[in-house]
């Protein structure tokens, strides 16, 4: 290659270097121009503003889901105290049942006992009037007289011992 070529040849890639900084210095002065723009910086100052209330949602949605979670916790709780609770009712159903049938029964008997309480009282009666009878005649044997009134005195005193419990 000759030196003369070489010259021109070092001068066209020399003016090719020349356009292509000024080149890219243009658009670097462009996107500077650019990038400082009002609505480049307006924006980012959107851009900045959504991450900033996509931070405060996503707290609040955590929030929400802590909320949610105990409130789910506090309702299984009350589940199993409500079906506790139902199965106590229903214990305290059948023993008040229970009770109520021994009560029905407790008055039967009580009943029943009544009346052989007035049989009982009916036939004192009826023996006292007999002893009273029988008494004129008995006081010539004053030793068998005593001996036969100790057992009316002892079914009297039962009698009325029976009585006094009922009452």
């Amino acid at each position: 290659m000759m030196p003369c070529q070489s010259l021109v040849w070092q001068r066209w890639l020399g003016g090719f270097l020349i356009l292509a900084v000024l080149g890219l210095s243009v658009a670097l002065i462009i996107c500077a121009v650019k990038a400082n723009s009002k609505a480049c910086k307006d924006g980012l100052l959107a851009e900045e503003e959504c991450h900033g209330v996509t931070r405060l949602l996503e707290i609040q949605l955590t929030q929400a889901r802590e909320g949610l979670l105990r409130t789910e916790v506090q309702a299984a709780t009350c589940n199993e105290t409500v079906v506790t609770l139902l199965a106590s009712l229903e214990m305290e159903k059948a023993q008040s049942q229970e009770w109520l049938s021994k009560r029905e029964e407790f008055r039967g008997e009580i009943e029943e006992l009544k009346h052989k309480l007035q049989n009982a009282s009916t036939e004192v009666e009826r023996l006292r009037k007999g002893t009273e009878t029988s008494s004129k005649k008995k006081e010539i044997a004053s030793a068998s007289s005593s001996e036969a009134l100790s057992p009316l005195v002892v079914s009297v005193h039962l009698l009325l011992a029976f009585v006094a419990l009922l009452a």
